[in-house]
């Protein structure tokens, strides 16, 4: 006894013979729709003979090759019907299988992600710009003028800058707290006592500043 799909007609219409074949594995196109997991307008499209309604052909290809298994039926006949009812809508360049559209959705998600990063990236060397660019500032707070003249051969050295700037003084690197304030106790020698404080920021200038102190021993 031959199997009931070896009985379809190849030679009527995709539209009747798609019926056809659904009908006799008792099928109703709703539960073809859950089966073949083919979206429902492009399965009533495909019944109804309505090609327009249907996507580019290596679509509609993927979806009959898929009714033929579910149908039990030959998946190229339900093809190359197709090809000879319907004038084909070709996919153009950048058309791709679904898999390959969310390839493309994908990398499209990166390259947002991508130009976000960079775009924070600006914002923030934008607002840190001072921190590395211009020219430094120091001011001292002791000794409180040039020249000034003291007693004691030892002389505190006090004064702030950018805490992010480096200091130093006769070429000798000073240690800046958090808050951009140093000092240092320097032995004096009697006569005059040179300190060149040189401030330096990252990618920006220099800024020299000297200070004389005169010890005159009592």
């Amino acid at each position: 006894m031959s199997h009931p799909m070896n009985n379809l007609n190849p030679q009527k219409k995709l539209s009747e013979l798609l019926r056809e074949a659904a009908e006799l594995r008792g099928l109703t196109f709703e539960r073809l729709t859950e089966l073949s997991d083919i979206p429902e307008r492009y399965l009533l499209a495909l019944r109804d003979g309505e090609f327009g309604k249907l996507p580019a052909a290596p679509y509609v290809r993927g979806y009959l090759i898929k009714l033929g298994e579910v149908l039990g039926v030959d998946g190229e006949m339900f093809w190359r019907l197709y090809k000879g009812e319907a004038p084909i809508k070709k996919s153009g360049p950048q058309d791709k299988l679904p898999s390959n559209r969310f390839a493309i959705k994908s990398l499209n998600k990166k390259t947002i992600i991508l130009g976000t990063v960079l775009l924070l990236v600006v914002i923030y060397l934008a607002w840190r710009a001072p921190t590395f660019l211009g020219t430094p500032s120091i001011e001292i707070v002791s000794p409180a003028a040039n020249n000034y003249v003291v007693n004691t051969p030892i002389v505190k050295l006090v004064g702030e800058i950018n805490p992010s700037d480096k200091l130093t003084v006769n070429g000798e690197e000073i240690l800046v707290g958090t808050s951009g304030r140093f000092e240092k106790d320097y032995e004096l020698q009697p006569g005059i006592n040179t300190f060149e404080l040189v401030a330096k920021r990252f990618l920006g200038k220099e800024t020299k500043l000297v200070r004389r102190v005169i010890y005159q021993p009592q």
